[in-house]
Formats: structure tokens, sequence, C-alpha cells
């Protein structure tokens, strides 16, 4: 398989199983929104600071490196070592997840009390530890299938956690929490869809490597050693993992102090948690329901770029970088007029929350940003510039939080907004120079900015009469009608991007015949 269409096959099987993941995401979250209420989704929101410092530490950069080296060593042939060192991997990666776990357990109430100032957190943060064991195994098999570009185990793994978890959920609900649910009952949902999901990955392991892999006994290349394999798995992952805990800190700095603004603003403790809740819980998933797209290209690009980047296939790298730049854009600009056009409808469709469909249509503007920036960032560390990744990031989530210091208390949710516009813009910029002084590329305006926004515009004033036509003349649930103009918007939208884009390799391809004549 060619170097471009393994990128797309990988990206297309994650991002159906991020579709479908997130799918089964937003029906947990209606049910959670209705069975628990936005103060309590809010105070399980607010357990993911700290818990995502320890998964910082024992999953993210054992990963990101796993992958990063089975991609490196993959293109050089079969290795009989491989195997050894993933289950070395994968062993201290999990006794480092046990310790973190224990301290999290143990610290619980502490952390609620002093940290995230909410005492009930306490509980939901106690079961929220006992995932980590399992997690930091599933990222690391996770790692090695991404590396070896083979995206159907961890896609599937996707599936299996929300499945588990949304099932999991719903019999708690009928049985241990039938007569009061809180923020413990989706907190128990997560652990064991996490557990679930983890058994489905080693097994998927053991049956490909021990039962498939005989086959490739015979072919072997001369074998890289052991320690050289984890002497560079840690000279990569380290600097990744430290980056992303420092990351992790400021951004769990970030996401505790929204809270306390908030009460600042509206001056209710209750209110302030109902507002987050809707907002981290309801809003901010429809936002980043597209970057399932954008996140699985992201995945992918990692060990794709820091594979050229090694053999120095400066044209495969320059091409890479503009397509993944430009589909990122189309699908930011696509996202943003969508929510813009039907924001206020999803959130009071879906979630029946009016305040939902605000902060949906508030926020839309910034989907062209985020998903810019993902891609980049991941572009970034597939040179292996982590510290200049960390250094963005940094700067940018500063920005955020010197909005949410500053104009939460004035503005509301509405300062927040200006906050992460202006830390997505920096962060954007910055990386975009930084990948082009390693690999000068080209952009161009009118094909990824000017041309898709105006086939926004006129799939949205289309799609949006259609919308009107149907809600006047029909009665029936406005979910149906949401489903056909949305519908109508994306067929238009892509319709016109794919005509365009087939009419351009016509041109090519007729210069290219004349040139030969």
């Amino acid at each position: 398989m060619s170097y471009k269409k393994t990128i797309l096959t990988g990206t297309l099987i994650l991002t159906l199983s991020g579709f479908l993941s997130r799918i089964l995401g937003f029906y947990n979250r209606i049910f959670l929104s209705g069975l628990i209420g936005a103060k309590e989704l809010g105070i399980y929101q607010l357990i993911f600071p700290v818990y995502m410092l320890c998964f910082s530490l024992c999953c993210h950069g054992f990963e990101t490196g796993t992958a990063n080296l089975i991609s490196r060593f993959s293109s050089h042939g079969p290795n009989s070592n491989t195997k050894k060192f993933i289950r070395c991997i994968c062993l201290i990666s999990f006794s480092l997840s046990v310790i973190l776990a224990g301290i999290l357990f143990s610290c619980a109430d502490f952390f609620s009390i002093h940290l995230l100032k909410e005492a009930s957190a306490a509980p939901a943060l106690k079961i929220s530890a006992l995932s980590l064991p399992f997690v930091s195994v599933k990222s690391c098999i996770h790692g090695y299938y991404i590396g070896k570009n083979r995206s159907g185990v961890p896609a599937i793994s996707q599936i299996v956690e929300q499945f588990s978890r949304v099932g999991s959920i719903y019999l708690l609900s009928v049985t241990l929490f039938a007569l009061s649910a809180d923020a413990r009952i989706a907190a128990w949902g997560m652990v064991l869809g996490e557990i679930l999901s983890t058994l489905y990955t080693i097994a998927a392991y053991f049956f490909h490597e021990f039962f498939s892999g005989k086959k490739k006994r015979a072919v072997l290349c001369s074998p890289v050693s052991l320690n050289k394999m984890l002497r560079e798995f840690f000279d990569f992952s380290l600097p990744v993992a430290f980056n992303h805990f420092c990351l992790t800190i400021v951004s769990s700095v970030e996401t505790i102090l929204i809270p306390f603004m908030l009460k600042i603003f509206c001056g209710d403790h209750t209110r302030a948690l109902e507002m987050y809740g809707t907002l981290t819980g309801m809003a901010l998933p429809f936002l980043f329901f597209p970057a399932a797209v954008t996140n699985s290209l992201s995945v992918m690009l990692m060990p794709a770029v820091s594979s050229s980047h090694k053999e120095k296939k400066i044209h495969q790298l320059r091409e890479t970088i503009e397509q993944s730049l430009h589909y990122c854009l189309l699908i930011g600009i696509f996202s943003a007029f969508a929510f813009l056009i039907y924001g206020h409808s999803l959130g009071e469709t879906i979630f029946h929350s009016r305040e939902a469909g605000e902060y949906v249509y508030s926020f839309a503007l910034l989907c062209p940003f985020m998903y810019v920036t993902q891609a980049s960032s991941s572009i970034l560390n597939g040179f292996g510039k982590t510290k200049q990744t960390l250094y963005h990031n940094l700067l940018g989530i500063a920005v955020r939080i010197f909005f949410i210091l500053t104009a939460i208390p004035v503005y509301g949710i509405r300062g927040y907004f200006y906050g992460l516009l202006a830390g997505y813009c920096l962060q954007m910029c910055l990386n975009l120079i930084k990948i082009y002084r390693l690999v000068p590329f080209s952009f161009y305006p009118e094909n990824s900015f000017l041309f898709p926004v105006c086939t926004a515009v006129c799939g949205g004033i289309l799609s949006k009469k259609l919308f009107e036509v149907l809600s006047l003349h029909f009665s029936l649930p406005s979910f149906y009608f949401l489903a056909v103009g949305g519908l109508t918007y994306f067929c238009f939208f892509f319709a016109i991007q794919f005509f365009r884009e087939h009419i351009k390799k016509e041109k090519k391809a007729c210069s290219r015949q004349n040139r030969h004549l």
C-alpha cells in the first residue's frame, strides 16, 4: 500500500470509529443530563483535571513513543525483539499506573477539597482512579498498532469502550443507582468501559501476534537490540511525557479556574456549576464532534511525518503537510457554518437546553482554529520538535488563563470564548511558522479558504430554507428536520468541493499530456 493510501486508510478507519463513538457519547451525555442534571454533570467534568495529570504520566508518552518507534523500525522489516519491547513497555506503564492510581485514590478527598474546591467530587475521583492500570496497557498496545499503520484494533477498541460505558451506565441506573444517581454513576461507566475495551485490545494483540504472526517468522530481518529500542523509546517519549504533563498542569489550572470565575460572574455556586456542566458536558462535545476526522488524521500524521522526515523524503513531507492542513481547514469552515446555522436548534433538540444551543452557536467560530492547531501540533511532534510544541501550547493556554481571570468575571461564558479564540490563533500561527521553517509549504487562500467559505454560505442558505419549509408544512419532531437540513448542507458542501478537486486533477492531467505531445 502506498504512503498516501496508508495514511488515508488509517484516518478513515479511525474517523468512522470516532464518529460512532461520539454518537454513542452524545447518547450517553443526553441520558446523563436527564439522569443526574447539569450540576452533577459539572462535578463529573471537574475530576478530569486531576485524572488527566495521572493519565499524562503513565499513558500519553508511552503511546506516542511506541507509535513513533514502531513506525521507524518497521520500515526496516519485521523485528524479533518487537514483542519483548511491547511487553516491557506495558509492564513499565502498568507499574507506574498502579502507583498513580493508589495516590489518586488515597488523596482524592484532599484533591477535591483543596484543589477542586468541591468536596462532592471525591467519590467520583476515587472511582476514576481504578481505570488507570487498564488504560495504561491499552495505550501501549494502541501505540504499537498506530506505529504499524494498522488502526483497526484501536478503532474497534474505541467503539467497545463507548458501548460498554453506555450499557454499564444504563444498567447501574436501573439497579444500584435506581433511587439517587449522581456523578459516581458516570465515573463507574468510564471505568467499566475502559476495562472491557482493554480486555478486547489485549485479546486482539495476542490473536494477531501469536497466531497470525507465525507466518512471518521466516522473513525476519536482522533484529535491532532490545536495549537500543528502549533507549530510543525513552529518548523520544520522556520529553513528550514531560511536555504533556506540564501542559496538563497548566490546562488543569485553566479548567479549575473556570467555575470559580463563573461564580464571581453570576454570584451563585450552584448556578456556576450548572453553566460549567452545560458548557463542557453538552456544548463543547458538539464542537469536538467533527474533530473525529482531524483527530484521526493527527494520530496517523505523527508516525507518518516522523518516518518521512527520517528518510528525508522532502517532497512527500511537503505534500502531506499541505493536504492535511487544507482538509483540516476545510472541515473547520464546514463545521463553523453548520454550528452557526443549527447551533440553537441542536442544543434545544438534543439536550432540551436553550443555554447549550446558545453556547454551541457562540463557540462555532473556534472550529477552524482548533482543528488546524491540532493537526499542526501533530506534524511538529512528527518532526521531533516536542519542545516547540510544548512552548506553543503553554503560550496558548497562558492567553486563555489571562482571559479566564479578566474576561469571565465581566462577560461570563463569552469571555471564555474570547480566550479560546485568542489562544488557538496564537498557537496555530506559531505552529505554522515553525513548520514552514522546517519544510516550506504552499498555501492557496482561494482554494483552502475563500471557495470553502462561499460554498458554506450557499449551502447554509439552501439547507436553512429547506429546514424552515419542512418545519412549516410537516408536524414531525424537529430532530428529523435537523437531520434533513444537515444532510443537505453536508452533501452540497462536499459535493462542490469534490467536483472542484476532480476538475483540477483533470486539468493537471491534460497539461501533462500536452507537455508530452
